[in-house]
């Protein structure tokens, strides 16, 4: 934050020394002569303290004068290129910039404030409730801020799981959103039409033999999915920030992001794959402490499942796992058996899914069982 070279180089020097030896100083300052002069050290060494009171009220002049040049620095920047993408960055860095201070907030104090307010309060706990009564029983409903990660291989059903959950809460007013970046939003709609309406998802995707009462059925869901204001999205492109502009929409309740899936997630770093996916991970994580909104995000298991006799999937079965596994407030990850023994499936579409709460950093783990009917993507226990 230093604007004077000299002095950013005297400090840097400090810093790396781990310590003020006057000799040391004095000994570099002799020999370097892009260093501070030995008249300037003295003068600074002989100087009077000016006191605590009024050395915090520099240091937050200096900061705030900083805060100033690099947000002007950043706004030329953009309007050199100015595209969606400079500018989500943009926003990025400015509210990094906001969030410097000169002060540590003295964190316990606000947190028991916080909870003797809570305890005091006649209002109920914050909880987004999934409407699945013993997966509510288990895991007390989802909390503001928290990351939720659902995992599975590919056609478990997932996508179909996370639709019925949204739904769910839907319902109930909260603000929804789901982020789909492995298939269209019109397919995330038919799906959500057969989990409404009860009518197979082939028959509403080729508009096959619709009844009249089916099509009043479907225009209906149609309207209730616009009323409540369900956001779907489909951009392949999606990124962390938009996940962040969409967390930062106000809401009177805590809103609750899906995103299928979050491999395929872009960042704006050159890096790794599996470096990517893990900062995508810790993105979410912030971004979701820092707005309140509850992110449930999508994920793949790899292929490591499958060279087991038994094929129920463990949380090292994350693809790219590391990062998700550490940042996940919860992982659930789903299991069905005929998805492996094709010769044991129901012939209605009926299948068993097993719904294994892995991690839960607040409350009870365990399996519960769905009854999942493929044909119209519904769940039920």
């Amino acid at each position: 934050m230093f604007q004077d070279e000299h002095f950013k180089e005297f400090m840097n020097y400090i810093l790396d020394q781990g310590k003020v030896d006057l000799n040391e100083i004095y000994l570099k300052s002799v020999k370097d002569k892009s260093f501070l002069s030995n008249d300037v050290i003295t003068k600074l060494y002989n100087s009077n303290f000016i006191g605590y009171g009024f050395f915090e009220r520099y240091q937050q002049d200096l900061l705030q004068n900083y805060q100033i040049i690099k947000a002007n620095e950043l706004t030329d920047n953009f309007k050199q290129l100015s595209t969606p993408e400079t500018f989500n960055e943009m926003v990025e860095k400015l509210k990094e910039l906001t969030n410097i201070t000169t002060k540590k907030e003295d964190g316990t104090q606000r947190y028991a404030k916080q909870l003797v307010e809570d305890l005091y309060s006649d209002e109920p706990v914050q909880r987004v409730k999934t409407k699945y009564k013993l997966m509510d029983y288990k895991i007390g409903g989802f909390e503001p801020s928290q990351l939720i990660v659902i995992a599975a291989r590919p056609s478990v059903g997932k996508t179909g799981f996370a639709l019925n959950m949204m739904w769910n809460i839907a319902k109930q007013g909260h603000q929804t959103s789901f982020f789909s970046i492995e298939t269209t939003g019109k397919n995330i709609l038919q799906r959500l039409l057969s989990t409404i309406t009860g009518i197979e998802l082939n028959r509403i995707k080729n508009v096959q033999d619709l009844t009249p009462n089916e099509l009043t059925d479907l225009t209906g869901a149609i309207d209730q999915i616009l009323k409540l204001g369900i956001n779907i999205n489909d951009d392949s492109t999606t990124t962390p920030q938009d996940i962040r502009a969409q967390a930062m929409k106000h809401s009177d309740k805590p809103q609750v992001i899906f995103i299928d899936y979050l491999q395929l997630m872009e960042t704006d770093t050159n890096v790794d794959r599996r470096v990517a996916v893990e900062k995508i991970s810790r993105d979410l994580k912030i971004i979701a402490n820092e707005t309140g909104a509850i992110i449930v995000v999508l994920s793949q298991l790899n292929r490591g499942v499958e060279s087991r006799n038994d094929k129920r999937p463990m949380l090292s079965d994350m693809k790219e796992s590391g990062g998700i596994e550490a940042d996940a407030s919860m992982a659930m990850m789903l299991y069905r058996d005929d998805y492996y023994e094709q010769d044991e499936a129901d012939e209605s579409g009926k299948s068993i899914v097993e719904c294994n709460i892995a991690k839960n950093k607040d409350g009870e783990t365990g399996v519960i069982e769905f009854e999942f009917y493929k044909k119209t993507q519904r769940f039920f226990t």
